[in-house]
């Protein structure tokens, strides 16, 4: 999904709201490791407007980690969801045709591996450090 007011498309986020949900997703005494969705992972793949730097601790939109917080953490965690690392490509409409073909090219490579992936800790840590 493209990365949009640093959030999640309005109707990703609708779709999220109506499919995960109590009962489903999880139950207020079963969440983040306890959650019901604990045997499935999750990945975000996305783009962005701005470029890499741009979303550094020293960026003028921080950290894309905490960016990530309320989605990864907030939604996917919270209903047991592993979290694989994110697939962030940066500004693809301001780069060359072959920094596009690039991050096409490392998103076939990492599909090809992708179930052999460790989830992320999710930890504050994680995404605060």
């Amino acid at each position: 999904f493209p990365l949009f007011w640093f959030n999640m498309p309005a109707i990703l986020k609708g779709w999220m709201d109506r499919v995960l949900v109590q009962g489903f997703a999880y139950d207020l005494s079963k969440t983040y490791d306890g959650g019901l969705l604990q045997d499935k992972l999750s990945l975000f793949s996305f783009t962005t407007g701005g470029s890499q730097e741009m979303y550094s601790k020293e960026g003028i939109g921080g950290d894309i980690r905490y960016v990530l917080w309320p989605m990864q953490h907030g939604i996917m965690h919270f209903c047991g969801v592993k979290v694989l690392e994110p697939h962030i490509c940066y500004a693809p409409e301001n780069v060359s045709e072959e920094k596009r073909r690039d991050m096409l090219t490392a998103w076939t490579q990492r599909l090809k591996t992708l179930w052999k992936e460790e989830p992320i800790d999710c930890s504050p840590e994680w995404y605060f450090k």
